[in-house]
C-alpha cells in the first residue's frame, strides 16, 4: 500500500507554471504564478482542470499508489476517483476571505458533500477542508468547524505552511497584512501562532489532518501531539515555495502521526510519493532514519 496523503489533482494543469527549484515565496506563488496561469488558459480553464485530473489519476495508478488525499474546490475529481478504484479521502475546500466569497464557498462545499457522500465506495471517503486559518474569516472558520463536527466529516487544514502566515499570526505584519488592508478585510491578527489559533478555536479537538506544519515551535508540536492530530510532510513543495524545513524528527519524537504527500503539480515536480520520500531522506539525513521516512508513505489515512 502506497499512500499520497496530500495533493490537489485539480491543480495538475498548473505544471507548466510550477516554480523552479530555486523557488518563489509563497505570496509570490499566490499573487503571480497563479494569476499568470489563469490568464494563460482563459475560458479553457475547466477543460484544463478536467484533463489534468485524468492525467493525475493515471499517474497515481502507474506509480503504485493505492490511496490518495485529494483537496477539491470544484468537485471535478470525485467521479474519476470513484471510478479509479483508489481509496482515500476527498476533502471539499472552503475559503472565505470576504463575506461574499465565504457564503458562496461554504454553500458549494456543503452541496458537494451532500451530493457525493452517499456515493462513497471502494474505501474512498468524503471530507471537508478549511483551506487555512488565515484564509477564512473567523465567522466562516467557526461555521466550517461546526459543520464538520455536526456531520462527523474528516477534516484537513493547511497550517503553519509559510513564514508569511506565521508573521501575520504573530505580529500582524507582512504580505498577508498588506492584502488585508488593500482589500479592506476586517480580520485582525490573533497575535498567536497558527497552531495555537487552531487550539483556541477548537479546531484541534476535531483531530484534523494538518498539511505542511513547517512554521512551528516546540509548544506548537506539543499542542498537535496532545490533540492527536496527524500531519503531512510535503518537502518538495515546501522547497519550491520557500516555506522552510518541517522539523520531522521532533514530530516523530513527540509521537505525532506523520504522512507523506506530494502537494499539487503546481508546486511539486511529480505526484509520485516515492520521489517525496527520497527528497525527505536527503533533507533529514542524520536526523531521521531513511527506513522511518519510507514507512510514512505506507500508513493508511486516518
Amino acid at each position: 500500500m502506497l499512500v499520497n496523503a496530500h495533493t490537489h489533482l485539480e491543480q495538475s494543469w498548473l505544471a507548466p507554471y510550477r516554480p523552479a527549484v530555486t523557488g518563489v515565496t509563497f505570496s509570490q506563488w499566490i499573487t503571480q504564478t497563479l494569476d499568470t496561469a489563469k490568464r494563460a488558459v482563459g475560458d479553457q480553464r475547466e477543460t484544463a482542470i478536467r484533463a489534468g485530473i485524468e492525467a493525475g489519476i493515471a499517474t497515481l495508478l502507474t506509480t503504485e499508489t493505492t490511496s490518495v488525499g485529494d483537496i477539491s474546490s470544484t468537485g471535478y475529481s470525485v467521479e474519476p476517483l470513484l471510478e479509479s478504484g483508489l481509496g482515500g479521502i476527498i476533502w471539499f475546500e472552503m475559503i472565505a476571505t470576504t463575506p461574499e466569497k465565504g457564503e458562496a464557498k461554504f454553500a458549494r462545499a456543503r452541496a458537494l458533500v451532500e451530493r457525493w457522500r452517499p456515493h462513497e465506495r471502494n474505501g474512498l471517503r468524503i471530507g471537508l477542508s478549511l483551506h487555512a486559518p488565515y484564509s477564512l474569516l473567523p465567522d466562516y472558520w467557526r461555521r466550517g468547524l461546526d459543520y464538520a463536527r455536526t456531520e462527523a466529516l474528516p477534516l484537513c487544514i493547511h497550517a503553519a505552511e509559510s513564514a508569511e502566515e506565521y508573521e501575520w499570526f504573530m505580529h500582524g505584519t507582512g504580505p498577508i497584512s498588506e492584502r488585508r488592508r488593500r482589500d479592506a478585510v476586517d480580520f485582525p491578527s490573533p497575535r498567536v501562532s497558527p497552531i495555537q489559533y487552531l487550539e483556541d478555536t477548537g479546531a484541534l479537538a476535531l483531530r484534523p489532518l494538518l498539511i505542511h506544519t513547517v512554521q512551528v515551535d516546540d509548544a506548537d508540536i506539543r499542542r498537535i501531539a496532545d490533540s492527536g492530530s496527524p500531519v503531512v510532510h510535503c518537502p518538495r513543495s515546501n522547497l519550491r515555495l520557500r516555506c522552510g524545513r518541517m522539523p520531522l524528527e521532533k514530530f516523530i519524537a513527540a509521537g505525532v502521526p506523520v504522512y507523506m504527500g506530494t502537494d499539487s503539480l503546481g508546486s511539486s515536480p511529480s505526484l509520485d510519493v516515492r520521489d517525496e520520500v527520497e527528497s525527505a531522506v536527503a533533507l533529514h539525513w542524520g536526523r531521521v532514519a531513511p527506513e522511518t521516512i519510507a514507512d510514512l508513505a505506507h500508513k493508511p489515512l486516518p
